[in-house]
Order: C-alpha cells, then sequence, then structure tokens
C-alpha cells in the first residue's frame, strides 16, 4: 500500500483515496489488536473510545508511541 502511495501522488484524488484505504486497513489492525488484548488480560476496551481519547486534552499521551 505504501509503495502505491507514493506513485499516486501527482494524482490528489487517486492518493485521497489510498489514503481512505490504508486508514481503514489500520483502524481494522488496531481493532484486531485491542481485541487481542483484550482476551490476553481479561478487560474490555471500547475501540471507539480509542478514536475519542485522540480528540480529547486528557488522553495519556505515553499510551502512543514517539519517535
Amino acid at each position: 500500500m505504501t509503495v502505491e502511495l507514493l506513485t499516486l501522488q501527482p494524482d490528489d484524488a487517486a492518493y485521497a483515496a489510498g489514503l481512505r484505504t490504508l486508514g481503514r486497513q489500520l483502524i481494522h489492525i488496531g481493532v484486531a489488536l485491542t481485541r487481542r488484548a483484550d482476551e490476553l488480560d481479561g478487560t474490555e476496551l471500547d475501540p471507539f473510545a480509542l478514536l475519542d481519547a485522540l480528540n480529547t486534552e486528557t488522553y495519556d499521551r505515553t499510551e502512543r508511541s514517539e519517535p
């Protein structure tokens, strides 16, 4: 997907569509990882709460990996 995005940059519409596709795929991966973590430690986290947390000032920045 990344290679495809790199080749589509001059075409804004195709590039936007590629970004949306990649974004959706990353969301699916995140949900799957969250569900598996819930299975392992017995907790339950609403994946949508993660998305909402990104828009709040109280989001715990220690959970995000920073370069």
